[in-house]
């Protein structure tokens, strides 16, 4: 047999999680999370970049041919390779699909005190002469690239309280993409105090999806988000949440961490597990919060999760930390200045929705008959490649992005330290939830 000496890939990471099993995976190649048994991980272990296989394979009494077969599994994912030629993400050179941020409204019925949007109830809704652009804008550039999907998110202000206007705008923009071969993927970016049996037949009709804004459980919730009047909505929110769960409509709640709301953040988590619903945590941006009670709190949540895993709660496909993508793994943070941006109910495009309300040189408007949707992207502003060059060393790389290139300090995303402890754990919890589906599948076996 030929010599061949097994390489550990640059990025990879690996733990033990009790006496019998441990993880492996290459930060850097997609879903290459593995579960390992104790004499899978201790040949891990012996793989030093300069024994070979035979001499690998004697010290556990292994077969060659035994090993070479569990090390070429392992090399499907590029754990291992035989050789050091390790790939990683790498930017296409053009989108095949996009995504974009619609600012449907700039009116909203709560007011909520960390509200960033700088042109809060200066305008309404958007007119029909921007929709019926963004239309033809849609067809042209689709055809043009032959894009294969996009998606919008419909955010405001309060988007659902448009409804009405893009009741009548969805059907006809998927008709027409779909004419051309290109699907439309839509969600409401919402608070969801304004759903009605309208809104939830129609998103059923046209496979519609919600994400909902949730700060807490009750009063931690409307400590912050309340209706003019200062009365609170959490119990109008819960309850719609619940219809919508009820109605096998798609949501999915995300969370904006602050000081006001961290010590609510293990009730949240309980809730939210309870209601088996995809939820996403994000720290918030531009201003300070509590390091040491942010940890504390978070750490208390993971516990939360990590007890939840043992009664069979679905980890892996339910929470999301921050812009961290651990299995599919990115080129950069979101779809900004390659494949996405944000348009504004007027119809200018812009980088990002923080953006809104700001003069920018590099921002484009939709009536521009000279450029298609793609091409405005391209010669916009591009602020998602520069990164510190300690995040370009970094293990986690690929799976943090360096977060969001609008609020990066020194052009590293402000909460990098806590994303090295966030994420060995994120990976640890993943492993615990595939050893209880190894559990429970075994004994199936066995009977």
């Amino acid at each position: 047999m030929m010599k061949w000496i097994p390489q550990k890939a640059p990025q990879l990471l690996h733990s033990q999680i009790n006496e019998d099993y441990a993880f492996v995976v290459n930060c850097a190649f997609p879903n290459s999370f593995r579960l390992l048994n104790k004499a899978q991980y201790e040949i891990l272990k012996e793989i030093d970049g300069q024994s070979d296989v035979s001499s690998i394979a004697s010290l556990f009494s292994l077969s060659e041919d035994a090993l070479v077969a569990y090390l070429n599994l392992l090399a499907r994912t590029e754990i291992i390779r035989f050789d050091e030629s390790f790939s990683e993400p790498q930017k296409p050179n053009k989108p095949q699909s996009l995504n974009f941020w619609i600012h449907t409204t700039d009116t909203c019925n709560l007011s909520c005190s960390y509200c960033y949007i700088s042109t809060l109830n200066i305008s309404k809704g958007m007119a029909d002469i921007v929709r019926e652009q963004l239309i033809y804008k849609l067809i042209e550039t689709a055809k043009r690239h032959k894009l294969k999907s996009i998606k919008f998110r419909l955010a405001g202000g309060e988007p659902l309280s448009q409804f009405k206007s893009w009741k009548q705008f969805i059907p006809y923009a998927k008709q027409a993409l779909l004419a051309v071969g290109c699907g439309l993927e839509v969600s409401f970016i919402t608070n969801l105090t304004l759903l009605n049996d309208d809104i939830t037949d129609f998103s059923k009709e046209y496979n519609l999806s919600f994400g909902v804004s949730l700060d807490g459980v009750g009063d931690t919730h409307d400590k912050t988000r309340r209706y003019l009047s200062g009365k609170g909505s959490f119990n109008v929110v819960d309850s719609n949440l619940r219809k919508l769960l009820s109605q096998k409509i798609p949501v999915s709640v995300n969370t904006v961490i602050n000081n006001q709301n961290l010590s609510g953040l293990p009730e949240l988590t309980h809730y939210l597990i309870a209601l088996d619903v995809p939820f996403r945590y994000s720290i918030v941006k531009g201003e300070d919060i509590d390091a040491i009670h942010l940890e504390k709190y978070l750490n208390t949540s993971f516990s939360i999760m990590k007890e939840a895993i043992q009664v069979g709660w679905n980890f892996s496909k339910r929470f999301q930390f921050c812009d961290l993508k651990p299995n599919d793994l990115g080129f950069q943070t979101c779809a900004s200045g390659f494949s996405g941006g944000a348009i504004y109910v007027d119809g200018t495009l812009k980088y990002c929705h923080v953006e809104f309300g700001e003069e920018s040189p590099s921002s484009f408007t939709i009536f521009d008959e000279q450029k298609d949707l793609v091409e405005m992207i391209e010669m916009g502003k591009h602020n998602e490649n520069k990164k510190s060059e300690d995040c370009k060393k970094c293990r986690y790389k690929h799976i943090c992005t360096s977060g969001c290139p609008v609020y990066r300090k020194d052009d590293k995303d402000p909460q990098c330290s806590l994303y090295h402890q966030i994420i060995p754990l994120y990976f640890e919890l993943q492993a615990l939830e595939r050893l209880k589906l190894l559990q429970a599948y075994q004994p199936a076996i066995v009977n």
